[in-house]
């Protein structure tokens, strides 16, 4: 890692004022060109610069992959969630603070809204908001490294390890986990760089960007709440002359107010998180000793060095978004070889190179490990194979990387970089061993990328919104849209309620539609979602209640217009109140379980009809009243609906009309007869 024609010692101990200016980053003139100018004008130069060219190609490449990868993805899971709270929730503080499964994330909950009220479920859209983010974020690192250690050959190996880490991609893949994790990579790399700017000019304008970029990280996640005390030891291990511990006061007297106004956002940030812990949202918990244990080992000593070091060639388990990182034997001990290695050598030549792994070691246990033990740490070990939860420590582990070789400017001047032994050594024998072991990287970590995107299940999710979409164009009036779950690949059975049809679909819809699917109506015929995303005629579950009329009678039996029945299940968001009658004219009927009131207008119905009542209460017992004299009820169901249909619907009539041609009616004919919708004929 040494520049070209240079000796290691030169690396090390001279960096000529052309660098140090390139590395200051010097601003033009206040008489030079406007911004847009100025702007092209330095495109031009880096596309002169063979380093910034190179670097440029870098990044650019690896974006191809991720753009390939993102190809592959769509929404899933808590991306529903999401959206589904977003296209009904005001734009309020309590809404933008709300916590999401131990998450504050203001900033991605307000993209999100915005987003939606665009154009819900729009990958295109989606994908590349993340994707400009993500090369934001590689931008701001290759520009991090060109003013920390100037301009060398050397810079394009931790920007490569960063820009082609597979550690990165679950989380980009991945848009619940990107809205986290894509902005804290930028807002890290921008809070370093200006961080460094403020620490070398002094302008306060660079200390006030520096806390910007803080603010920015803790706008979308809560690690962000350690970005300060991770831009302090930066500080005091490289950019401030001095030996350790002396080194730590001096960073401290030095740039007091600037550090004390940090600690003070990183306070404040923890201060909000605590108070949003009883919102009504998931805060953090005490984590359990076996799976906190077991998921701190599968984090530290496999999805890590594994991820960061361009494996695991093969990704496993596959979840429903993506696979996970629980390498193979092989490609273990070939991360952690590979890793050893580098510590060893960095060791042998550069003195200050512990400092770097020391930073990375704590950056990993108390910025990426402990908030997700305090979030997960309760639940299955296995959470440690996802790489979601260290991916940021991708960017740390390319910066340390960088500083555990390189010199910064700050310790270029005062000398004594490299060991004696190692200043004579060859230079052109590193920059060949740096540019095989970087080019090696590169090759192994592009084909965990290509092997990453193949886990993915775009296209079924894709189909199933499409189809859904589809469906919501035609609906007939005379129909109520009403809840069921959605399938468990699209939304987990765990996220409860929040997982219904009404909830996460409602978006897909236009107008009065998109009401009727978020708010269900009371309404003559009943339609739900079948798990392919048809729009289909409903029919009550099997398990739901159903009361008729006593034998040899038409009507159900009641006592003053009133009815009381057990009911065998307590009720809940899907559960609907379904009556089929007789009416001469508009009759009222109510209807109360548990805490849960509705009244109906029935319309009149001399031939008779059904009415479908959305009723969500929890209780033991269904009460109805209503005008006996004026009113037949000739059946009353309460309970879950259920498709009629389990695929497209016109698929399936034409498949039972093949079956039942030439049969009698029968039965069949009699409960279809029963189970349409609207006025009997």
């Amino acid at each position: 890692m040494s520049d070209s024609g240079d000796t290691a010692a030169a690396t090390g101990a001279g960096v000529n004022g052309t660098r140090d200016r390139a590395a200051e980053g010097a601003p033009a003139p206040r008489d030079g060109p406007g911004w847009a100018r100025a702007a092209t004008n330095a495109v031009g130069r880096g596309l002169a610069d063979r380093i910034a060219l190179v670097g440029i190609l870098l990044i650019a490449a690896s974006l191809g992959l991720r753009g390939y990868v993102l190809g592959e993805a769509y929404f899933i899971e808590d991306d529903f969630l999401f959206v589904g709270e977003a296209a009904t929730a005001s734009l309020t503080w309590d809404y933008l603070t709300d916590l999401h499964k131990g998450h504050l994330m203001p900033g991605a909950i307000l993209l999100v809204y915005a987003q939606t009220a665009i154009a819900p479920y729009d990958w295109a859209l989606t994908a590349g908001v993340m994707l400009a983010v993500q090369a934001a974020a590689f931008a701001a690192a290759f520009r991090l490294l060109w003013v920390v250690f100037g301009r060398r050959w050397a810079i394009l190996a931790p920007l490569a390890v960063y820009v082609f880490a597979p550690l990165t991609l679950p989380v980009l893949a991945w848009w619940s986990a990107a809205l986290n994790g894509v902005p804290f990579q930028l807002a890290i790399a921008l809070a370093l760089l200006w961080t460094v700017r403020y620490l070398r000019t002094g302008e306060p304008r660079h200390g006030w960007l520096a806390a910007g970029a803080v603010v920015l990280g803790m706008a979308f996640s809560v690690k962000a709440m350690m970005l300060p005390p991770v831009l302090f030891v930066v500080a005091a291990g490289f950019l401030v002359p001095g030996r350790f511990p002396r080194v730590v006061r001096n960073t401290i007297v030095r740039d007091a107010p600037f550090w004390a106004g940090l600690a003070l956002l990183s306070v404040g940030h923890g201060l909000l998180y605590l108070s949003r812990g009883d919102s009504g949202g998931e805060g953090a918990a005490a984590p359990e000793a076996e799976p906190a244990f077991e998921a701190t080992r599968n984090l530290l000593g496999e999805t890590f060095p594994a991820g960061a070091l361009g494996g695991p060639i093969d990704w496993s388990p596959v979840t429903p978004s993506g696979g996970l990182i629980n390498p193979h034997t092989a490609v273990l001990l070939g991360s952690w070889a590979a890793l050893a290695l580098l510590v060893v050598l960095s060791l042998l030549v550069r003195r200050r190179s512990w400092r770097a792994w020391a930073i990375l070691a704590g950056y990993l246990v108390i910025v990426d490990v402990l908030p997700t033990l305090l979030a997960r740490g309760r639940y299955d070990g296995l959470v440690g194979h996802d790489p979601r939860y260290v991916a940021d420590a991708a960017l740390l582990f390319a910066i340390c990387l960088a500083f555990a070789f390189l010199p910064a400017r700050e310790e270029a001047e005062s000398g004594g970089v490299y060991r004696d032994p190692w200043r004579r050594f060859p230079a052109r024998w590193v920059r060949a061993g740096a540019a095989v072991a970087t080019a090696a990287f590169v090759l192994v970590a592009s084909y965990s990328t290509y092997t990453f995107a193949g886990t993915l299940s775009g296209d079924r999710v894709r189909w199933y919104v499409d189809t859904v979409r589809t469906s919501m164009r035609e609906v007939p009036d005379w129909a109520g849209i009403y809840p069921r779950p959605v399938p468990e690949d699209i939304v987990l059975p765990w996220n409860g309620p929040r997982r219904l049809s009404h909830n996460v679909l409602g978006p897909l819809g236009e107008g009065d539609v998109r009401d009727r699917v978020a708010t269900p109506r009371q309404a003559a015929g009943a339609m739900v979602f079948n798990d392919s995303g048809y729009l289909v005629e409903a029919v009550p579950a099997e398990d739901s209640a159903f009361f008729g009329p006593p034998e040899g009678e038409e009507c159900v039996a009641t006592f003053d217009g009133e009815a009381i029945w057990d009911l065998p299940a307590s009720g809940g968001d899907t559960y609907v109140l379904g009556i089929g009658y007789q009416s001469e004219e508009p009759t009222v009927l109510n209807a109360v379980v548990g805490d849960a009131w509705a009244e109906a207008t029935l319309p009149p119905a001399p031939n008779g009809a059904n009415w479908y009542v959305p009723i969500d209460g929890a209780g033991e017992q269904l009460l109805l009243n209503t005008d006996e004299d004026a009113l037949c009820l000739r059946w009353v169901s309460h309970g879950e609906l259920e498709p009629a249909t389990q695929g497209e619907p016109l698929q399936e009539e034409a498949g039972e009309q093949d079956a039942t041609d030439g049969s009698p009616g029968g039965e069949a004919d009699e409960a279809d007869s029963e189970g349409s919708a609207g006025e009997d004929d």
